[in-house]
Order: C-alpha cells, then sequence, then structure tokens
C-alpha cells in the first residue's frame, strides 16, 4: 500500500536550502531516514557551491536514457523525494559509449591474455563477491599504445573530482560466459571516491541498488561493449553494483543483451588516509 505523506512547505532560497516538510506521524521513519540523505546532497551541494536548481549540470555527459533505466518503487509517492534521489544518481553515475575503438580494445586484450593465460577460472571468491572469473592486476602496460589508452582515459576519470591519487595499479577481470559479480560497495579502505570501468569483449548489464532501501531505488545500466562507465561520490559510497549473469532478467526489453566473456580493466583511486586507520 503506498505511503501516504504530504509535503506542504517547500523553501528554496539562494545557497540556504531549507526543506520543512509537514508529515503523517505513519510513515516519519521512512522519510527521516530519506531526509537524511537529503542532509547528505546538500552539504554536497554547498560544498560545490551549487545551488539545488543547477544540481542537473554537475555532470551530464551523455543522454543517459538509452543506457540507464530507474526502477524506483511506486510506493514512493513524493515526488520531490524521487526527483533528489535521480538527480544524486545522475550526478555520480556516468557511461561514455564507444571510449575506445576496436583496435584498441584489440591491442589492450592482447596485452591482458599475457598475464592471464596461466590462470583458471575459479568460482569461489575471498568475499564471496565474484563466480567463474579470472584477476590480475597491472602497473605498467609493455605496448605503448596501451600506456597511451590508459593515460587518456585516467585523465578523463580523475583530472577534476578525484580526492586522492589513483592507484598505480589497474585491477583485471575476466568473467566467463556465466560469470557474474554479486551486489557489493567497494570497502572504503581500499579505495577512494572514484572508481571507474572499461568494458572489453562484451555488452553487459550492471545493477545497483541503494544500500539502505535496494527494493525501492534500483537503477540498471546497460554497459555496452568498449564503454566506460564512472562512478563516485554518493553512488559509490551508497549503492550496491553488481555484473547481472548472461540469462539474468533485463530490464532492457528493447535491446538484445547477450553477455559472453567479458573483460573489464578497472581503475580506482586511493581510500584516504582517514579511511584506512
Amino acid at each position: 500500500m503506498p505511503i501516504q505523506c504530504s509535503a506542504e512547505q517547500y523553501i528554496v532560497q539562494n545557497k540556504n536550502i531549507l526543506f520543512i516538510f509537514t508529515m503523517n506521524l505513519a510513515c516519519n521513519k521512512f522519510i527521516l531516514n530519506q531526509l537524511f540523505s537529503v542532509s547528505r546532497l546538500f552539504h554536497l551541494s554547498k560544498l560545490f557551491s551549487t545551488s539545488f536548481s543547477s544540481i542537473e549540470h554537475i555532470s551530464n555527459p551523455i543522454d543517459k536514457s538509452e543506457y540507464v533505466r530507474y526502477k524506483f518503487s511506486n510506493e514512493i509517492n513524493i515526488k520531490n523525494l524521487v526527483d533528489i534521489k535521480r538527480h544524486q544518481f545522475d550526478s555520480s553515475f556516468t557511461i561514455i559509449p564507444d571510449i575506445v575503438s576496436m583496435d584498441e580494445e584489440s591491442q589492450l586484450i592482447d596485452e591482458i591474455e599475457k598475464s592471464l593465460k596461466r590462470l583458471r577460472y575459479q568460482h569461489d571468491h575471498w568475499d564471496d563477491a565474484i563466480h567463474g572469473y579470472r584477476e590480475t592486476e597491472i602497473m605498467t602496460w609493455k605496448d605503448q599504445n596501451n600506456t597511451n589508452v590508459m593515460q587518456r582515459l585516467s585523465n578523463r576519470v580523475f583530472a577534476d573530482e578525484s580526492i586522492t591519487e589513483q592507484m598505480k595499479r589497474v585491477h583485471i577481470l575476466d568473467l566467463c560466459d556465466n560469470g557474474y559479480v554479486k551486489p557489493h560497495i567497494d570497502s572504503i579502505r581500499f579505495c577512494g571516491n572514484i572508481i571507474a570501468g572499461l568494458s572489453l569483449l562484451s555488452d553487459s548489464v550492471m545493477r545497483l541498488a541503494d544500500e539502505k532501501y535496494p527494493d525501492i531505488y534500483a537503477v540498471y545500466a546497460l554497459l555496452p561493449r568498449r564503454s566506460l562507465y564512472i562512478m563516485k561520490d554518493s553512488v559509490r559510497y551508497q549503492y550496491t553494483h553488481e555484473i547481472l549473469s548472461d540469462g539474468a532478467p533485463s530490464v532492457f526489453s528493447d535491446k538484445q543483451i547477450v553477455r559472453k566473456r567479458r573483460v573489464s580493466i578497472v581503475m580506482r583511486n586511493e581510500p584516504p588516509v582517514e579511511a584506512m586507520k
């Protein structure tokens, strides 16, 4: 049954943003949790001297409508909350299609294969997050063309909003045809506020869900072959992410998503010093 709430007053004045909700007692616990998330969003917008009215302009390099499907529960009938969650997600998650060419993909895969050739696919993981995978790390690319490609991507990902230095090693994750990544949030002890992944060899679907309310706020993202996804800040810290296995239900009914073997190159920045204590 939908939650019945009313928002009688909504005041926005310059950079001082004040929300006054007059609510029915029946929904106060749920809404207060949501308002806590909203307050964090407004704190972030003030930090960057950005008013709420312009938050949609923080980062929108592509039209997400082709690659993103929002699955927000119809139990949420306060439009302001839904809009805020969408703005919050859109400002922290980006997909850039065709970021590398077919030739660049081939050259990257050739070098990656040499690092993976002695490894077998595994079906368990130390934190049970990945099944049907091989993985390794690369610190220095032997092919100069690959070095140039990765530097170009690094400049795109970390140039402006990284709070720490980029990690020197990139994580290579090879999923077999029926491999998958289960819902998880990367530990704050192991990386900072930005995670980016280059998808090679296959299209795939990533599902992201609010950690506190996974059945209420969920997003499906189509990651095309040779695309780059970037998740940062609120999405990186507050949303679980997973890579669906081949045959898993997909909301992209207008597209045929056949996931085969997928290799991703994952880039992260270093965790803040305080997170490592």
